[in-house]
């Protein structure tokens, strides 16, 4: 068993930006990412886990902490003042055989 540190950054965010999202993602130099549909409610009001455009879901990143921060710069610069977005990046320990 091998451990090795790395950030995990999640992107909670509008369902209606997700393949845009993605793209811009990857063209950032993130490599994998896995989406979930998610419901809760914060500052902007309540949000539904719904197929619609008004859902929410929750992007994860892991990834070093230089590329997480390149994500997040991005994002706040281009995303943040128009879809309701959250993120948040935690140290993490990745596992592999």
């Amino acid at each position: 068993m091998k451990k090795s540190k790395a950030k995990v950054l999640t992107i909670i965010t509008e369902s209606l930006i997700e393949q845009k999202l993605v793209k811009c993602l990857k063209e950032l130099g993130a490599t994998g990412y896995t989406i979930e549909e998610v419901r809760g409610e914060g500052r902007r009001g309540i949000r539904r886990s719904d197929w619609d455009q008004s859902g929410s879901i929750r992007l994860q990143i892991i990834c070093d902490e230089k590329l997480a921060d390149k994500i997040s710069n991005f994002l706040a610069e281009n995303y943040m003042d128009s879809y309701a977005m959250f993120i948040f990046m935690f140290d993490s320990e990745i596992i592999t055989k």
